[in-house]
């Protein structure tokens, strides 16, 4: 009778011993791939500079991090094209893979893009069920805030036109990764992977203002030349006009000089005075484009440091 109990307990144990590997499969294969995974120190400083928690760190160290430096190592690990520039790939439970962008102008973006990358194999392993309510949430979100974020618009619109169906997926990793302000479900939902998120906007808001002053002071510019550009052409107008008249004026005094002293007398007061404020205007014209170089020259310095931000993250290799 004992043996007959004692071998209906092993069967249960072995039973119940299966269902609950099957049930935590998941976390037996995280277990098993992190059993002897060492993190570089850079990937450690990563997971510090970013707010994760234990169950981001375990996300991002499973995909082994790999940070390279190097377009022709990066393009063939993320195998990207050279239409658009990637700073980052993921594949699932397997990889992923960080350009490093080494600038200082830039610092945070390498974290920022870790989490991004983090937050796909967060997204990939969400339950049907999560995952619509989660995407629904996102995308309830977007539609509030994109009218207002033309940069936020302009990315998610990319995505779409390429793969409609990675819209989802994105949106799970930028916002989480990008956004402050996040509605109260969603800021709860991303504790899943976060002690402090605001670790990571923070950085994705420094190098993006990178970008955005240096575009505004181009934009500012503009608009300066613009302004300057108009001042100057109707100044120029005038001045041409200016000096046609004094020239018919001065040929008609000097005909009057001989003829008729007295008009030319009373005549070169108020050819004079024309004459002061043609000189006027034309010193005034000469200011106004050594203003205008001297805006040309500060605009092709921001444009340039710009050109440089891009140059920086740019990840295709050159065609040949």
């Amino acid at each position: 009778m004992h043996k007959r109990i004692a071998a209906w307990i092993l069967v249960f144990g072995l039973f119940a011993g299966g269902f609950y590997a099957t049930y935590r499969s998941q976390d037996i294969i995280d277990w098993w791939k992190l059993r002897d995974y060492e993190p570089s120190s850079r990937v450690v400083s990563i997971v510090a500079a970013t707010g994760m928690n234990n169950e981001g760190r375990k996300l991002f160290y499973i995909n082994d991090p790999k940070i390279t430096d190097s377009k022709d190592q990066f393009n063939e690990l993320c195998r990207t094209s050279n239409e658009i520039i990637v700073l980052g790939c993921h594949i699932r439970g397997h990889e992923i893979v960080i350009y490093d962008v080494d600038d200082e102008r830039l610092r945070g973006i390498v974290e920022v893009t870790a989490v991004h990358e983090m937050l796909h194999e967060a997204f990939d392993r969400l339950s049907s069920t999560e995952k619509e309510e989660i995407v629904a949430l996102l995308e309830s979100y977007y539609d509030e805030i994109k009218l207002d974020d033309a940069r936020l618009q302009e990315t998610i619109t990319s995505y779409a036109n390429r793969d409609p169906s990675v819209v989802p997926n994105e949106l799970h990793s930028i916002l989480g990764s990008e956004k402050r302000n996040l509605p109260d479900r969603l800021e709860e939902y991303y504790k899943r992977y976060f002690d402090d998120r605001l670790k990571v906007v923070a950085l994705a808001e420094a190098y993006d203002d990178a970008f955005a002053q240096r575009q505004e002071q181009i934009e500012s510019y503009d608009a300066q030349l613009s302004e300057l550009q108009g001042d100057i052409t109707q100044l120029e107008i005038a001045v041409t006009e200016q000096s046609s008249s004094l020239q018919a004026r001065r040929v008609q005094l000097d005909l009057l000089r001989s003829s008729n002293p007295e008009s030319y007398n009373a005549q070169v007061p108020g050819f004079n005075a024309a004459v002061n404020t043609y000189n006027g205007d034309v010193a005034r014209l000469r200011s106004l484009i050594d203003e205008y170089n001297t805006i040309v020259a500060a605009r092709n310095d921001i444009a340039l440091e710009e050109r440089e931000l891009v140059e920086a993250i740019d990840s295709r290799v050159e065609s040949l």
